[in-house]
């Protein structure tokens, strides 16, 4: 009898074959390449806590950023939002949601996206053009958007 192996399923799915989720692998990888800008959101997030080591964990500053980015290339309201991200394993691998996680109620969604300030989705954004300047990367998929 053949022995059997058993491989431990990734908490994380890779990216499907398919032109959207290949979209969202680039932007995954621009996002992954400036930690600052999690830094920038996370800021953000914490701004008027008085103490941000107690209470309840939450969404992280990356996973805010990128149901933020979800949003705003798709138009979802913060429902269909919270609907396309229990639903879709595209969206949760972008947004680095594992298989086992909950899925997050359209409040919790809408609490933390509205946190992010104006100023910090121009500061990202500036960052964001600069970095596809620098990589040749078409400026008109930014700007505009």
């Amino acid at each position: 009898m053949r022995k059997r192996l058993h491989h431990q399923l990734p908490l994380v799915q890779p990216f499907i074959a398919h032109e959207h989720a290949r979209e969202l692998e680039v932007i995954s990888n621009i996002l992954d390449s400036d930690a600052g800008i999690v830094d920038l959101v996370h800021a953000d997030l914490v701004r008027d806590v008085k103490q941000t080591d107690t209470g309840r964990c939450g969404m992280s500053a990356e996973g805010v950023l990128r149901a933020l980015i979800i949003k705003q290339m798709k138009g979802f309201s913060y429902e269909e939002l919270a609907f396309h991200l229990a639903d879709s394993c595209s969206y949760r691998t972008f947004c680095r949601l594992g298989i086992a996680e909950r899925t997050l109620p359209r409040s919790t969604l809408q609490r933390n996206i509205k946190r992010i300030r104006a100023e910090t989705l121009e500061t990202i954004n500036r960052r964001l053009l600069r970095y596809a300047r620098g990589a040749g990367i078409d400026q008109a998929a930014f700007v505009g958007s």
